[in-house]
């Protein structure tokens, strides 16, 4: 099942590392925000998941220069 947090429009809100929300750029309202979404949430419905190419979780390496970062917890490597 595919889940918000593997896609390339969700970004991680804030700085905790444990917080489990996260914005889906995918999904805009009026205003131009973007929508609130859960990093665990079912996504298999979603039109606009696009799945990331890789997940890297040894992240000392790649802490500023990788766009595909997730600092979340309960990724594996794929």
């Amino acid at each position: 099942m595919p889940v918000c947090g593997h896609c390339e429009s969700f970004h991680p809100s804030g700085a905790s590392l444990a917080a489990n929300t996260g914005l889906c750029l995918a999904f805009l309202d009026e205003d131009g925000l973007p929508k609130m979404a859960d990093l665990y949430a079912d996504a298999s419905e979603c039109p606009k998941f696009v799945p990331l190419d890789r997940i890297r979780t040894k992240t000392s390496e790649f802490m500023s220069t990788d766009r595909n970062l997730r600092l979340a917890r309960g990724f594996d490597e794929k």
